[in-house]
């Protein structure tokens, strides 16, 4: 069984929790009621087992004596009947943020609920995905909010589940809107969905049910948890000119991938880890899952191991052993390594193990999520404590670089680099910042549409935002990342060498790229000059590398 993935989906475009009708039953396979003394008052998803995601603001008061009287109810769809799939359960305890801020506007509001027993899961009632590190939705991306909550302003709760589609709104926007109406927030926690106009929103009773964001492949994620609003279905446009009783706000969401550390660092995102994780210290350690050889690692499971090296020194992680089960996208499961939760390094799975990884820093993260189906034999990670100026040799591997401008170069640079190589560079700008890739010499074997050697760009960690592959003689343009992470790929096959290539590496500020945009003349010499001159076989260039730029 995959998370994020309803057996049963239906989707009317009509349907709206404020103002809507119902949606099919076996839709939402994780959605939660959450009852106190049988009246439902808040909405939880479920993401493992024993474990709910919920709002903080939904157990302001989690005292023995109000969670004795809370029920969590799996499998529901009409509250005024006994739905096939039903399920009730006791709460054993409650995690808020411990930085949640209960008073308008409500920040850190996010709560992990532990339940007494075990949740079965079946065609009714299922997990949701949370999202990968550094998982992103962009603004305008079509989610999905379901609950029992009122379905217009001051009216009823609903007994049946409905839904409402809801399109993200950029972050820049939604801290606006908040702030004129005097609702900013001193650390911004959250996300807003929903149209100007109004009509289509979450209401009271939705609150700590999931905002979900669809993946390429249909699974559905966690990307936010409904924490509140002004009004229901209001419309936010020209609020300055409305009495503040009358004015409105997007739907507003706790942002979960802010905090997804904190829920893998309670370790509840899953069933407890199999091997046991946490703090890792030493100069020479040795990760494994299982921890005996001939065995497969189990489902439903979430590790986080936190390593930490000596100050002063650098971490190199290898890869010794890696079977996992393997999807295109690396959505099942997975081993992630990152730096923090902006700075994510790799994501990995299949039964090929990844090249070693260069982190220039004395601490970082490794995870692992096991979904609720396919199982493999697992995987062997040695960190070890390395010199500041340790080099990963000519086999090359995976060097990360942190707000740190400088040199890349080829294997044995000016000399010929060797064959069967296979070099990655991972950079990451400062906050505001794009990457700015400029080559001052450039010598790969050339090939048609560059099967051989080549050096390709892209855009993210996971190589699937390609910006440009290169191969072939004479120095191309600079090349610009999309965001504040750029991901340099070196490859060479097992024949003819060449000279290789030598680039340096330096950062634009997101006021220099905004004022480039202003003299779009400049933008069309550019563009003409590149398709003229590598246009043909031997470069491959994504025309919007050098028109479009976005920034996190």
């Amino acid at each position: 069984m995959k998370c994020g993935s309803p057996q049963i989906r239906t989707v009317d475009r009509s349907l709206r929790v404020v103002g809507g009708s119902e949606v099919s039953y076996g839709s939402h396979p994780w959605l939660v009621s959450l009852r106190f003394r049988g009246s439902h008052f808040c909405g939880a998803a479920i993401l493992a087992d024993r474990w709910l995601l919920t709002a903080a603001h939904c157990f302001s008061d989690s005292s023995e004596d109000f969670l004795c009287s809370v029920e969590a109810v799996v499998g529901e769809h009409d509250q005024r009947v006994m739905d096939r799939g039903e399920r009730r359960f006791r709460v054993k305890s409650v995690k808020l943020h411990e930085q949640y801020q209960p008073t308008v506007p409500m920040s850190y509001d996010i709560a992990l609920l532990e339940l007494q027993g075990t949740i079965q899961f079946s065609e009714f009632v299922q997990p949701a995905c949370l999202p990968l590190p550094g998982e992103i939705f962009p603004p305008k991306t079509t989610c999905l909010v379901a609950g029992w909550g009122r379905t217009k302003e001051r009216g009823p709760l609903t007994p049946v589940l409905h839904e409402v589609e809801l399109d993200l709104v950029e972050s820049a926007v939604c801290q606006h809107v908040l702030q004129m109406l005097r609702l900013g927030q001193e650390h911004f926690t959250v996300l807003c969905a929903g149209p100007e106009e109004g009509g289509k929103d979450a209401c009271q009773g939705d609150s700590g049910g999931p905002l979900l964001c669809p993946r390429a492949d249909g699974q559905w994620v966690v990307a936010g948890v409904t924490s509140w609003g002004k009004g229901c279905g209001r419309s936010w446009i020209n609020n300055r000119m409305k009495p503040r009783t009358a004015q409105g706000s997007p739907a507003v969401f706790t942002n979960v991938p802010l905090f997804l550390k904190w829920l893998l660092r309670k370790g509840t995102a899953g069933s407890q880890c199999s091997v046991g994780d946490g703090v890792l210290t030493g100069s020479d350690v040795i990760i494994r899952n299982p921890a005996h050889p001939g065995l497969n690692y189990s489902n439903n499971e979430v590790c986080s191991w936190f390593i930490s090296v000596p100050e002063g020194k650098n971490i190199l992680l290898e890869f010794l052993e890696f079977d996992l089960e393997n999807d295109s996208l690396c959505y099942s499961d997975h081993l992630t390594v990152f730096a923090d939760e902006s700075m994510p390094l790799g994501h990995f799975c299949g039964s090929v193990p990844p090249p070693p990884l260069l982190i220039p820093s004395s601490t970082s993260t490794v995870q692992f999520m096991s979904d609720f189906s396919i199982t493999g034999s697992g995987f062997s990670v040695r960190f070890r404590a390395v010199e500041v100026d340790y080099t990963l040799g000519p086999g090359c591997g995976t060097v990360a670089q942190f707000e740190s401008q400088g040199v890349l170069q080829s294997p044995n640079y000016p000399q010929r680099y060797g064959n069967s190589t296979q070099c990655r560079w991972i950079i990451h700008a400062p906050q505001g910042h794009i990457v700015k890739l400029e080559f001052v010499d450039f010598d790969l074997e050339h090939s048609e549409r560059c099967e051989y050697d080549s050096l390709a760009v892209f855009g993210d960690t996971e190589a699937r935002e390609e910006i440009v592959v290169l191969c072939g003689h004479g120095v191309p343009p600079p090349v610009l990342s999309y965001s504040r992470v750029m991901l340099v790929q070196f490859r060479s096959d097992s024949s003819v060498s060449a000279r290789g290539f030598n680039a340096t590496l330096s950062f634009i500020s997101k006021t220099e790229v905004y004022l480039l945009l202003k003299f779009p003349p400049v933008l069309l010499r550019l563009l003409h000059y590149c398709m003229r001159q590598w246009g043909d076989s031997t470069h491959r260039y994504r025309h919007s590398s050098l028109t479009a730029c976005s920034f996190e």
